[in-house]
This record gives C-alpha cells, structure tokens and sequence, in this order.
C-alpha cells in the first residue's frame, strides 16, 4: 500500500536535495528531539533510527531528557533512545538530524554542546517558522526542513523515506511512524488531521503494528495518583468571565506530592477542550528548574501560535507552547491577557480577521 496524498514539492526543494546528500554523505548520524520529549519526536526518532540502520549508517540518539516511562516500549532494552549521561557521543559527527522542532533553544544544553562537532545539521519539521523578535538564527552549516501540511513528522518522514528509497519500512520503523503520526493528531482527532495520516496508519498496521497495543502503551499508563492529581486541578478549573478561555494551574509542589513527572500531566489539557464554551484552554505547569511552562490549545477556530511566539514560544495554528521564567501569577497575566485579546478579535471580525 502507498499514499496516494504524498506533497510532491517537498521533493523539489533545495533543503531536500541538501538533505538527501547528507544522507548519503554521512556515515555516522546523530539523532535528537527537543526536551520533555512527546510521542511525535519520539516516534519519528526511532523512525529514523531504525530505517537508516538498515541503510548501513551508524546511528545514535541522543535527547536533552530521558525517555518517558510510557513510550518504553519503544525501546525496551534501553539501547536507543537515550538521554543525558546515557551514551557516549562521538567527537565529530557527519550530520545531526534534529526533528520535531526548528528552534535550538529546545535542545537546551545539546545545542551548545553539539552543534559544533556536527558538520552538517538538519531541522526536519511541521512548525510554523519562528517570526518577529523570537526569529531564530541558525549556523551556516544547519538547514531547516519544513513540511507545515504534515500532520506530524510521522507523516513528513513517510513521504522522505519514500523519495530517498535507501531501506524498506520494518515493523520497527513502522512502530515509531504509528506513534508520530497518531499521537500529534490526538488518535486523529486534530484539525491539522490529513488523508495521508489516516493512509499511513493503516500501512503502519499492515507493517504489523498492533494499534490497540500502542494505545494502552501511552493513554493507560497513569497511576492512582495521577488520577487524584487530575481531579485535583479539574476541581480548581479557572474560567474568563465569558467562559471562551479556560485553564489549569499546576504548581512544583502539587505535582511532586502526586509523584507525578511533567510528561505524566501532559494528556490533562485535552479535558479541558470538553467545555463547551471553551474555545481556547491552556496548562501552566511549574518545571523541576521553576520555569512555569505553558500549553495552550484552541477548538480549530482561533489561532493561537502568535500568541506563543510573542512570549518566545512557539507551535502549530491551534496547539502551541512556551515557557517563562517568571511567577506563576506574572505568567498567567501575560498569556491570558494576550488570549482574551485575541478571543475578543476573534468575536467581533471573525477567523479571516484575527
């Protein structure tokens, strides 16, 4: 089975063709995703790992945290996608595959460490470009591979092994394009859901992967008292006067005393797209280094990534992240503020205006 949606004009662009000669060039490939690493980098990781082993490359992965306990059984021996102090980079590398992100500042101390022992470095992603005051500039020898059709780098890569043809999809490259591709569109339920996405989940599964197993894997993975954390927070729900913004405010010491990590709360926000007057929601959630980190999502009317991207954030059209390193109320000011100023737009000249 092939797509029959594959986007012809990524093929033709000149950061693929830089891309495909790097591939081809290099024989040891360095591969990372941003920090607290979701299903979408991870799954494209392992990917990526496992089809350029079966080209021959030598291949690690390196990521700026460690690996979720839920998306273990992407690894299970623990050999592959590893974290800090888990395993020994080369001195040079010939090319540095970063996925799910165009911004460096989301490798936090990688991209310092790293960035100068690769020769060639390669963004592969589906965000929107970082614009205004937070534009990003990037090395003479990085480039930035951009697909913002594809519903998530699952997708994206699909369509790039298709054109670079240097190994056939296993059932373990199959794995990690599943997990990409069905956790960024939420089980297929985003706006940003294409065609494509639903065409290769279904090779996916014809590759043998078991759907029901990757499900459980992820979504049924909480412990009691994540539960009673959730039911905590759900009880404290804060709410604008019109009740177009909603949101959830977690604090370092609620989430510790729940034993939960950040990657445990981060299925919470969904709950709050239920309300029905809801059009924008969002998770303020105090890290481990104090930085109160933001998720904000919108029902698919508004757009809400300016809004990221003007605090240093960044993110899809309706589902968007930033992090601070201010007071959990000053954050909460700043974000909401700007939210009501946009739902407000959004009200009175509509979609096509705001």
């Amino acid at each position: 089975m092939r797509t029959k949606t594959k986007p012809p004009e990524l093929s033709k662009t000149k950061e693929f063709q830089r891309f495909k000669q790097a591939i081809t060039d290099a024989k040891r490939v360095l591969i990372s995703t941003h920090a607290l690493p979701d299903g979408d980098g991870l799954g494209a990781e392992s990917a990526i790992f496992h089809y350029l082993k079966r080209a021959k490359k030598a291949c690690r992965v390196y990521n700026p945290d460690p690996l979720p306990r839920r998306y273990h059984f992407l690894d299970p021996k623990r050999t592959t996608l590893l974290g800090p102090s888990e395993v020994e980079i080369w001195d040079n590398f010939d090319l540095w595959v970063i996925v799910d992100t165009n911004d460096p500042r989301r490798l936090g101390k990688l991209w310092p460490e790293l960035s100068l022992r690769a020769k060639k470095i390669v963004f592969l992603d589906h965000h929107p470009e970082i614009v205004g005051a937070q534009a990003i500039q990037y090395p003479p020898h990085a480039s930035v591979l951009s697909d913002i059709a594809s519903s998530s780098i699952g997708e994206m890569l699909y369509h790039l092994f298709e054109e670079l043809d240097l190994a056939e999809i296993n059932k373990d490259v199959a794995l990690g394009l599943y997990v990409s591709v069905m956790t960024d569109t939420n089980s297929f339920r985003y706006a940003r859901t294409t065609p494509a996405a639903h065409e290769i989940a279904a090779h996916m599964i014809e590759e043998g992967v078991n759907p029901e197993e990757v499900y459980q894997a992820i979504y049924s993975s909480k412990e009691l008292s994540h539960l009673q954390l959730l039911g905590q927070l759900l009880q404290n729900t804060k709410v604008t006067s019109n009740g177009k913004i909603a949101w959830l405010e977690m604090g370092l010491d609620l989430r510790k005393k729940h034993l939960a990590s950040a990657d445990d709360t981060q299925s919470f926000l969904n709950l709050l797209l239920l309300l029905k007057d809801a059009e924008v929601v969002c998770l303020f959630r105090e890290e481990d280094d104090n930085q109160i980190r933001v998720s904000i999502r919108s029902k698919g009317r508004i757009v809400i990534n300016r809004v990221a991207m003007e605090l240093g954030g960044g993110g899809h059209d309706y589902a968007a992240g930033l992090a601070l390193s201010a007071p959990l109320d000053k954050t909460r000011e700043a974000v909401i503020g700007r939210l009501k100023s946009l739902v407000s737009s959004y009200e009175k000249f509509g979609k096509d205006k705001v």
